[in-house]
C-alpha cells in the first residue's frame, strides 16, 4: 500500500468516520459498507490500495494517516480499544460500548469487564466547558470514570475534575500514559439514573431476576412500575445488574471474528472496499 501523502486533508473527517461505531457495526453485521466504498473513491484513496494487501493493512495505514494529520475522537477511541480493551482485557470477557447515554450526556466509550469503566475523551480540538457536567453524570452510573486527553489538555482537565477521576494522556505517538488511577465509585451510583440508561428489555430482565416477576400492568405503566422496584436496589446491586445486562448488548463474538478475519481477507476479495464502481 502506498503512502497517503497525496490525500487532501479536507477528506480526513470523512475518512475518520470509517472508524465510527455505526460504520464498524455495519461492516461486522453486513460484511460491506457503501460509505467506505464511496469515501475511498471520492478521496482518491482507492488509487493507493494494493489489492494484495489484507484488510488489516488497510485499517492500520488509514489509522496511521489520521493519527498524524487529524487526531479526532476516533483516534482516541481506537487507542482505547487497542491499548485497553485488547491490550489489557479479552474480547471473551470484556465488552466495549460507544456513546452510551447517561442522563443528558453520552459517555464516549464504556468498557465492561468485572465492573464498569467510562472514558470521556478530550482531544486537542475539544472545549472543556461541559466536562464537569459530564463527569457528574457518569459518576451516577459507572464504577470508575476516566478522562483521556491530549497532552495540551491534561493540566486543565486536572483542575476540572476531582481526585477520584482517572486521568490518561494520549501522547503524540499514540501511546496511553496513566497520569492518575480512577477510584471505585460503585457504592455512590444512583439506581434511578442507571435505570434510565437501560433499554426496556434490559430493565425488565433485571426486575424479573431480582423480584421474580414482571409487574402485571398495562404497557403504558410498565416503565413506571419497573422503575419503582429498580429504585429499591442498593447502588451496588443496581450497578452490577446493569453490567450483566449490558454485556449482552454487545456483538463481541462478531467483533472478535471480524478482527480475526482482517488478516485473512485480501482487499481484492473485500466487498466493503470494492462494493461500488469508482
Amino acid at each position: 500500500m502506498k503512502s497517503m501523502g497525496t490525500i487532501d486533508n479536507k477528506y480526513n473527517p470523512y475518512l475518520a468516520r470509517i472508524f465510527s461505531s455505526n460504520v464498524i457495526s455495519e461492516l461486522i453485521k453486513k460484511g460491506r459498507s457503501d460509505y467506505v466504498s464511496d469515501i475511498i473513491n471520492s478521496s482518491g484513496y482507492i488509487k493507493q490500495l494494493d489489492k494484495e494487501n489484507c484488510l488489516k493493512d488497510f485499517f492500520e495505514k488509514l489509522y496511521n494517516h489520521l493519527s498524524r494529520t487529524y487526531r479526532n475522537e476516533y483516534i482516541y477511541k481506537n487507542a482505547i480499544a487497542n491499548k485497553i480493551l485488547l491490550g489489557k482485557h479479552s474480547l471473551n470477557t470484556s465488552f466495549m460500548l460507544m456513546e452510551f447515554r447517561v442522563a443528558n450526556c453520552k459517555a464516549d466509550t464504556v468498557i465492561l469487564n468485572g465492573t464498569s469503566n467510562a472514558y470521556e475523551i478530550k482531544t486537542e480540538l475539544d472545549s472543556l466547558d461541559r466536562l464537569k457536567r459530564q463527569i457528574s453524570a457518569y459518576e451516577k452510573v459507572f464504577d470508575m470514570v476516566h478522562v483521556i486527553a491530549a497532552p495540551s489538555q491534561i493540566e486543565k482537565v486536572t483542575e476540572s475534575v476531582g481526585p477520584h477521576v482517572g486521568l490518561m494522556e494520549l501522547s503524540h505517538r499514540n501511546t496511553i500514559k496513566s497520569v492518575r488511577k480512577a477510584l471505585s465509585g460503585k457504592a455512590n451510583t444512583c439506581p434511578d439514573v442507571i435505570f434510565e440508561s437501560l433499554r426496556k428489555p434490559e430493565y425488565i430482565s433485571i426486575i424479573k431476576n431480582k423480584f421474580g416477576y414482571i409487574p402485571d400492568v398495562p404497557n403504558t405503566q410498565i416503565h413506571r412500575e419497573c422503575k419503582k422496584r429498580f429504585s429499591r436496589l442498593s447502588p451496588d446491586e443496581a450497578h452490577d445488574a446493569m453490567v450483566t445486562v449490558l454485556k449482552k448488548r454487545g456483538s463481541n463474538k462478531l467483533l472478535k471474528d471480524f478482527i480475526t478475519n482482517l488478516v485473512n481477507i485480501r482487499l481484492s476479495h473485500s466487498e466493503f472496499i470494492f462494493s461500488t464502481t469508482p
